[in-house]
């Protein structure tokens, strides 16, 4: 925090049920990447693997979606402090984010592969599509957990632990971006698009569950101060 800055007990509330309401959806998107790992695996196993998958893209897009409304509220939250409420996140866009848009298009090719619209086709797709989402949405973390590092940390040390944390997680997400990528190139021209595109999802929902984990950990660490 700034120095200077005087924190209410009404501003460390608000503070508190902010962290509650991400905490809340964090918790939900980690379920779903859980239950997309799960769907994934059951479909790599030989287990109606068409089907799966296409559940499987649904749940991932729905983890899009939640990343994507976690990073929105994020934003709101540092403009609304950055400019002691002068400003709000609505007056300055709509708020979508490319996770956000990465979730639609993929949910809508899911959806559209479960219902056996070209699945070889549309599901691999879906996988790059998500490959894509991580690889952006890595570089736009980035930039807003360094604001919020700035704009609240104080101590050098700190700043520097949770910088290094930031990037470990980015360069993973990045990692596995650029495989579902990859897998998803490979699957439109393989034999096995059905298969390849299982193992893309798994890599992202199992990102997902990673990430989400760790975040709900940290969101934890600060309600029980």
């Amino acid at each position: 925090m700034p120095e200077g800055t005087t924190i209410t007990e009404e501003h460390l509330q608000e503070e508190r049920r902010t962290v509650e309401t991400i905490l809340g959806g964090t918790v939900g998107g980690g379920i779903i990447a859980v239950a997309g790992v799960v769907l994934a695996i059951i479909g790599l196993a030989g287990t109606y693997p068409r089907w799966l998958l296409g559940a499987a893209t649904i749940a991932v897009g729905i983890s899009f979606l939640i990343e994507g409304a976690a990073i929105a509220s994020r934003l709101a939250e540092l403009v609304h402090d950055s400019t002691k409420g002068r400003v709000e996140m609505s007056e300055l866009g709509s708020g979508v984010t490319g996770e956000t848009l990465a979730g639609i298009v993929g949910i809508v090719l899911g959806v559209l592969g479960s219902l056996n619209v070209y699945p070889e086709v549309l599901l691999p797709v879906a996988a790059i599509v998500y490959g894509a989402g991580l690889i952006l949405g890595a570089g736009a973390n980035v930039r807003i957990n360094e604001l919020v590092v700035v704009h609240r940390e104080d101590e050098a040390a700190a700043r520097f632990a949770i910088r290094q944390a930031v990037l470990a997680t980015t360069g993973l997400q990045i990692f596995i971006g650029l495989a579902s990528v990859t897998l998803g190139i490979i699957a439109l021209a393989s034999a096995y698009p059905i298969t390849l595109s299982l193992v893309a999802m798994l890599l992202v929902a199992g990102a997902f569950a990673l990430s989400d984990t760790a975040i709900a950990g940290r969101l934890l660490s600060v309600l029980r101060r």
